[in-house]
């Protein structure tokens, strides 16, 4: 998967749950979710690098402002902003020449979204401060390759253990598997604003490729 190899900290299948139907179905909510920072096949003409994929859980309008979760550094980074309409598993493979395992993270597969909803995939371009932002690689940190989307306007605190977003504060857990046939990982985002609210569920997956 990309140039280095994802750690054991890792987890692999990309996919996304709003956790609370109500909340996933409520068009004012802040929309959380997940991105990939991927590049064309082997051998694909023209090759695209460091081309920034988001799903989401409902369509947005072109335009739209995200911020990325920064874990080794534990800061919220703008901005990934939505740069095409929707895409689906052809325009992905016509126009971006990504491979198929990659789609499929993108995508996710019928049986998870017959029971979580399809998911929102775009193209994505950097803007703001995330331009020339600095990630660490230490202790195996792979922030750059994706992760949680935030809205843009969000923060973490000091510890890295909640976002606000607005007036709201949510705790946020992060646990991190492989997948059972040691290709790739999982990383699951779960952030839980206060009671009685459901809690928002991301899933992000990392093929080997």
């Amino acid at each position: 998967m990309h140039s280095r190899k994802i750690t054991a900290a890792l987890i692999v299948t990309l996919g996304m749950t709003m956790a609370g139907n109500a909340v996933a179905a409520e068009p004012d909510a802040p929309v959380f979710g997940g991105w990939r920072n991927l590049h064309s096949a082997s051998g694909a003409e023209p090759v695209l690098r460091n081309q920034p994929f988001a799903i989401l859980p409902r369509e947005v309008a072109k335009g739209e402002r995200f911020a990325i979760l920064d874990r080794e550094n534990k800061q919220a980074v703008c901005c990934l902003v939505v740069d095409s309409d929707r895409l689906d598993a052809i325009a992905l493979e016509t126009s971006y020449r990504l491979p198929g395992v990659w789609i499929a993270d993108l995508l996710g597969n019928e049986d998870y979204n017959r029971r979580h909803g399809d998911p929102h995939v775009f193209a994505m371009k950097r803007e703001g401060d995330l331009v020339d932002h600095v990630f660490s690689q230490e202790g195996g940190g792979y922030s750059d390759l994706g992760g949680l989307l935030l809205p843009a306007g969000a923060a973490l605190d000091a510890s890295g253990g909640s976002v606000k977003f607005g007036t709201t504060t949510y705790r946020l857990q992060v646990q991190s598997q492989r997948f059972a046939d040691d290709n790739g990982a999982l990383d699951r985002y779960t952030l839980q604003p206060p009671a009685p609210a459901a809690p928002v569920v991301v899933e992000v997956p990392y093929s080997t490729y």
